[in-house]
This record gives C-alpha cells, sequence and structure tokens, in this order.
C-alpha cells in the first residue's frame, strides 16, 4: 500500500522530455514515504509541490527525510605542495553518454573552449577530463590546447587525481548538488559548478567556500572559470574552502538516528 521512495534525483529531468520523462513524473503520485538524497532536493520537491508534498509542505515534511550520500574523504594538499607544481591542471567532469546528459558536457566544453579564447589559461596548464564510459582520449579545444579525457579510477586513484588538480569543473543541470564538485572542493580546488533552482550560489558556497555556482550558461561558466584561475595561487583560500559541510562516511550518512527515523517513516500509517 505504502513504500519507503529512495530519491535521488527529480527523475524526469534524467530523460528528454517524452514518454520516459512522463512516466517517471507519475511515480511520485504513488503513495510513499520518500527518502530524499540531499536537503537542497527535498527542498526542490517542496518548493515545486512534487511528490508527497502535493499535500502541503507540512504533510510532505512529516512523510519526508533527508541524508547525505558520502563522499570520497580526501584533504587538500599543504600549501607548498599547491606552490611547488611546474604545471597547473583543471579536471572536468566530462560525460558525454546520453546517460549523463544532464551533466551538460557540450556547455562545458564549449565555455573551456571560449575561456581559453579570451587568455583565461596561460601555457602552463593542462586540461583533463574524467567520468566518461568510454569515447575519444583527446578532444582540441584550440590550436595549443586538448583536453584529456582519462580512464576510469579506483577511489586510492581518483583521490590522488582530486588533490593533485588545482581547477575543477563539475555541472549538473538539476536540483541535486552532485557529488563530484563537493569531492572537488574538498580536495582544495576552486571549483566552477551551476546554480538551479534551489540550488542557489549562496546554498552551494554554504557547502563549501571552494565551490563557485554560476548560471547554467556558457558566460556564468566562463565567468566562474574566470575567477576560478584568477584565486589558483590563494592558496590559504583554497585549504579553507577545502572545508566542506558533507559526510564523508556511510556510517555517518545512515548513522542510527537516521535509520531510527526512515523505521519511523515505514511504520506511519
Amino acid at each position: 500500500e505504502r513504500f519507503l521512495y529512495l530519491i535521488q534525483e527529480y527523475e524526469p529531468f534524467t530523460f528528454p522530455m517524452g514518454s520516459w520523462a512522463a512516466v517517471a513524473m507519475s511515480t511520485y503520485d504513488l503513495p510513499h514515504a520518500a527518502l530524499f538524497s540531499t536537503e537542497l532536493l527535498r527542498d526542490f520537491f517542496a518548493r515545486s509541490g512534487y511528490g508527497v508534498f502535493a499535500a502541503g509542505e507540512e504533510e510532505g515534511r512529516r512523510n519526508s527525510l533527508a541524508f547525505q550520500n558520502a563522499i570520497t574523504a580526501v584533504s587538500p594538499p599543504r600549501a607548498e605542495e599547491m606552490a611547488g607544481r611546474d604545471r597547473r591542471r583543471l579536471l572536468f567532469y566530462a560525460r558525454p553518454e546520453a546517460h549523463g546528459a544532464r551533466n551538460m558536457f557540450e556547455l562545458g566544453l564549449i565555455a573551456l573552449a571560449e575561456a581559453i579564447a579570451r587568455g583565461t589559461f596561460g601555457p602552463e596548464w593542462d586540461l583533463y577530463g574524467i567520468g566518461a564510459v568510454e569515447g575519444r582520449d583527446r578532444i582540441r579545444l584550440a590550436p595549443s590546447y586538448e583536453l584529456e579525457i582519462l580512464t576510469r579510477r579506483d577511489q586510492g586513484s581518483y583521490a590522488d587525481l582530486l588533490t593533485s588538480s588545482d581547477v575543477g569543473l563539475a555541472l549538473m543541470c538539476t536540483p541535486h548538488p552532485s557529488l563530484v564538485p563537493l569531492e572537488m572542493a574538498s580536495a582544495g580546488m576552486l571549483t566552477v559548478t551551476n546554480s538551479f533552482e534551489t540550488k542557489t550560489s549562496e546554498a552551494m558556497s554554504a557547502i563549501a567556500a571552494n565551490l563557485i555556482a554560476v548560471p547554467p550558461s556558457i558566460e556564468g561558466v566562463v565567468a566562474g572559470l574566470e575567477q576560478a584561475v584568477e584565486g589558483t595561487d590563494d592558496y590559504a583560500r583554497r585549504i579553507e574552502g577545502a572545508a566542506v559541510d558533507w559526510s564523508r562516511d556511510w556510517e555517518q550518512s545512515l548513522n542510527p538516528e537516521v535509520m531510527r527515523r526512515v523505521a519511523d517513516l515505514l511504520d506511519a500509517r
């Protein structure tokens, strides 16, 4: 009669608008209690009146709960290590496959090419992409600049890649904050991401000062990249901004209090 709906995203946004999106939207009409992946996503449902919030905010809050997905546990390198690098590295969350369309791969590429054309990245910068399942190894963005698409990494290698990078670019055209920009920020990277509905610039910077949330437009992302590159040498800012207000451990994310409240949701009628 009633189930616990683990809501990791506003699911219609993961499809082109059409039959699949309509069917995804209809699932929120089924009788359920909701367990939301992040408070920002829960706030989006509350503002929009979707799912458990269709009967009003008070009813929706009573029949829902939010938790934080644990991110990769990384810490920023020391300022001396950052300063001693011969090269600078940008890391782009690059997902060209159709199932990752919400990560705005094309918009990110265009913004990077435009930023290069404007002189944002000097010759000391290397540009890397991560997140692709398959595809080309390199994408030329300008005569002297290529985006090198890296292969998949295990958790340890991924953490090393994060801490050895300086600027991050991770976009997602949905209300979920995405975990990758949080991981980038916690590694000491000034990270450009985008705003969307309840995912405001203020909400993202409250999670981590290293997050630069801009409008999801070419001009917005280019402006964010310029700001991030300008702050690369401010090592104190990057280290301080790495204090991400987020869970790094699943035992913390799904702690006994959270699980007690989940049980209460299941028992409620």
